[in-house]
């Protein structure tokens, strides 16, 4: 605030003159002076104490400088326990935590805090002999006002006679998605066993920004390895379980390098544990495990028990978590032992819930058996896909009375079910799915699907209620289609072509070269992914450190495909 005198001057001066002039009219008369002199006093007094906003300016885009350190930057010999440094207005501390970068790492962080327009460094652990040091604030140091950040701030230091220049720099890249990966460590070691990343903390490191670079300055010559991990828990080794990247050979640094670039991937646990199990409804035990349980066992353990009836394993894309569904024996409990060929991760006890008292806790719901379809109402139906039904427990029966089922065209009475096959998608008989044997779907036609209660009957005994959907199918206009030349190495691979979001739309598995046809394509925009599939097991597979294994290599086409409707797209890709 200031106080402003213009509007005396503006509003105020006339009136003065004219109590001046009066003035000398009543001069003469001198018990009216003091009165006169008195109202004069506040006329000026009100008009000199009027206060107003300051004029604004421009907004403070320059971030603080640092004027002077204690000791100086770079300075050698270093065995000072305090760094003092002075900048030029005050300052505050944003996001240290994330910021914050100490390499070499030492015992114990150091204390990093603010007094006005001085940032303090004190450390709280010895320092090694003849080592250089770089504590590198990112982007934590601001104004206090406008928040305008130092960039890049760094103080480095050495113990020795020479402050160390050699430098590393590069990307971290995810094995899989080829997208940059934010925040993950960097790390030299000078010991080069191999177990090295497990059981101690490295020589050097630096993190990778929301490009995915890094840089890692001050390295002494020598030779090391060179990690990249996503430190989840801040101890600076690698915990299975977090992403990581290796070079396959050591280094020697005797010369600054760039393009020093990693990718990083999530290794398959190697241990084998049952995290969580709960009993999820009526016959539905569901088991979660660390990783992929495609050997899982579960069987009964009490040799005086009835046996279990009817069972199915279900697995989840990952294969790491079961829906183990069986009809409940008679007896109360359940014990089971969850295990492989090798070992006995858990046994297993649960009060089963008997079916009388199940239908009594359901009483209002009079069929338990539910369906659901792809085919709805509010969405025009794909002309290349097949019509599929999904049930809310194995059917292991399959259709157990066909009449109950019509699906039928708008003009026509023929139940087209007559002119197609079904089968079921999965080993467990949830979902069913049906196509053309004699026809096809007719463009831009209304169709009504219509299932009548009991045609199916699951596992426990329970049927369906009624389905009845009508849906509209998609102009063959509407579409686009793509042909894609794909030129490559000798080998072994899988071709996705995704959507938008990255879901896979179609997928292929080929040797070499391969000419590939996609029709009925929606329009959008398209990706195409490459997977080089080693050992032709059809899917990605991961890498392992101690096995010196990389991930399988992942290429995207350098464009998204533009597919336009009623238009046929070609690409060449060859693939380098």
């Amino acid at each position: 605030m200031k106080y402003n005198r213009i509007p005396f001057l503006r509003f105020h001066l006339p009136f003065f003159f004219c109590c001046l002039f009066s003035w000398f009219k009543i001069s003469s008369v001198r018990t009216l002076r003091p009165v006169f002199y008195y109202c004069l006093f506040l006329m000026f007094f009100a008009s000199c104490a009027q206060i107003v906003k300051p004029s604004g300016g421009p907004q403070d885009k320059k971030p603080p400088h640092a004027n002077s350190y204690t000791p100086d930057s770079a300075a050698v010999f270093f065995k000072s326990k305090k760094v003092s440094i002075v900048f030029d207005e005050f300052i505050q501390l944003k996001d240290l935590n994330s910021q914050l970068v100490v390499s070499p790492p030492m015992e114990r962080t150091p204390d990093i805090k603010v007094k006005g327009k001085v940032l303090e460094i004190v450390f709280r652990s010895p320092l090694k002999d003849s080592t250089t040091y770089t504590i590198s604030l990112g982007s934590a140091v601001v104004d206090l006002h406008e928040s305008n950040a130092v960039p890049d701030f760094k103080y480095v230091f050495s113990t020795g006679s020479y402050v160390d220049s050699l430098w590393i720099s590069g990307t971290i890249t995810n094995a899989f998605t080829q997208l940059p990966e934010k925040g993950v460590m960097v790390m030299l070691y000078n010991k080069l066993d191999d177990s090295i990343p497990y059981k101690s903390v490295p020589a050097y490191f630096g993190r990778t920004s929301a490009s995915g670079a890094y840089r890692i300055n001050h390295i002494k010559p020598g030779i090391y390895k060179v990690f990249a991990l996503r430190d989840q828990n801040g101890n600076y080794k690698y915990n299975p379980g977090e992403m990581i990247g290796f070079l396959e050979k050591n280094i020697e640094l005797n010369n600054s390098q760039d393009n020093v670039n990693m990718l990083v991937f999530k290794e398959e646990s190697s241990t084998q544990k049952l995290k969580r199990a709960y009993q999820n409804g009526y016959g539905k035990i569901v088991l979660t495990f660390a990783s992929a349980a495609e050997r899982i066992h579960l069987r009964s353990i009490r040799k005086d028990a009835e046996p279990i009836g009817t069972s199915f394993v279900e697995r989840n894309g990952k294969a790491d978590t079961l829906t183990y569904w069986f009809v409940p024996p008679a007896a109360d409990s359940l014990f089971m032992e969850v295990g492989d060929d090798n070992k006995v991760y858990d046994t297993l006890r649960y009060k089963l819930v008997g079916r009388d008292k199940f239908l009594s806790q359901h009483k209002t719901e009079k069929y338990l058996l539910k369906i659901q379809s792809n085919v709805s109402g509010m969405h025009l139906f794909d002309l290349n896909s097949q019509l599929r039904l999904s049930f809310s427990a194995p059917v292991p029966g399959g259709i157990k009375d066909a009449s109950r089922m019509f699906l039928t065209e708008d003009t026509l009475k023929d139940n087209l079910f007559t002119n197609g096959s079904f089968n079921f998608t999965d080993d467990i008989k949830r979902t069913l799915s049906w196509k053309y044997d004699k026809g096809s779907w007719k463009e831009s036609r209304k169709y009504h699907l219509l299932i009548l209660p009991g045609a199916f009957s699951d596992m426990y005994g329970f049927t369906n209620d009624t389905l009845k959907t009508d849906f509209k199918t998609t102009e063959l206009r509407f579409y686009g289609t793509l042909k894609l030349n794909v030129t490559a190495a000798p080998g072994h691979y899988i071709l996705q072509l995704l959507d938008d979001k990255e879901a896979i739309v179609r997928e292929e598995s080929f040797n070499n070269n391969h000419e590939f046809y996609f029709e009925y394509l929606s329009p959008m925009n398209y990706k195409v992914r490459l997977i080089t599939d080693s050992n032709e097991n059809k899917k990605w597979d991961t890498g392992n450190y101690l096995k010196k294994k990389q991930a399988e290599a992942v290429i995207y086409y350098k464009d998204p495909i533009t597919i336009r409707s009623n238009w046929d797209q070609e690409t060449v890709w060859i693939v380098k």
